[in-house]
């Protein structure tokens, strides 16, 4: 029977040896082929054009940031520019719709009640009674001098005043938006107190005829509600040119 040789003693570090010189080889030509690949595609491998790199990459870094809180603060103005222009269309948008009547206003001015005279005598003929009551065209007076004297929304027993609006007798009652309304008469009239209290109380205007015989009353308040117009603001025949 055949007997197997044990191992040479004290020859075990040859096999090791050679084994990290195998290693070490392959280490020296992987790092030689790196070295070809970044020698080809521009990369510097010494030691100062490392150190130039880094500092042209730093400097580009640097740039790079200076530029990005540039972009970031004309991003940051546009926004603001933007958001300014939103509310400057908001305003504008409001203040259109203030002006055409379909949004509820408040402010201070005046409230102006129109009512038939106490003084009316108890047998006096129609035709005499006609000048005892109030009529359409007084209603319509007061309103013009209150619009003239610069009121920004007017209504007449809850009915807003707009472009479209109409103030016209019909048998014994009032029609104003196609809404009959009865006396006493009540205008409300958004604007400067002062200014259309004094626009109504002009020598000779449409104050001094009425109050001859009671039949007006002025009140200036600080803040009248005035509903929107109810309505239609629909046009069926005129267009945008």
């Amino acid at each position: 029977m055949s007997t197997i040789s044990p191992p040479v003693r004290g020859k075990t570090w040859v096999f090791q040896v050679t084994a990290l010189c195998i290693v070490l080889g392959m280490v020296l030509a992987l790092a030689l082929k790196t070295q070809r690949q970044a020698a080809s595609q521009g990369v510097p491998t010494s030691g100062p054009a490392l150190q130039s790199a880094y500092r042209i990459l730093k400097q580009q870094n640097q740039q790079l940031e200076k530029d990005l809180a540039e972009t970031r603060i004309q991003m940051e103005k546009l926004a603001s520019r933007r958001i300014s222009a939103d509310t400057a269309m908001q305003q504008m948008l409001d203040e259109s719709k203030m002006l055409a009547g379909t949004v509820p206003v408040r402010g201070p001015g005046v409230v102006v009640m129109l009512q038939d005279s106490p003084k009316r005598p108890v047998d006096a003929r129609q035709e005499i009674i006609q000048d005892y009551i109030v009529h359409d065209r007084d209603i319509r007076d007061v309103v013009n001098e209150l619009f003239a004297a610069g009121a920004e929304a007017i209504s007449v027993n809850g009915q807003r005043l707009v472009a479209s609006s109409s103030i016209r007798c019909v048998g014994p009652v009032v029609l104003v938006n196609t809404t009959q309304v009865g006396a006493p008469f009540v205008i409300k009239a958004i604007g400067n107190p002062e200014t259309l209290e004094s626009a109504l109380k002009v020598p000779g205007g449409i104050y001094d005829d009425l109050d001859a015989w009671d039949m007006i009353t002025i009140t200036k308040q600080r803040d009248i509600h005035i509903p929107a117009y109810s309505g239609s603001t629909r046009f069926n025949y005129a267009k945008r040119e």
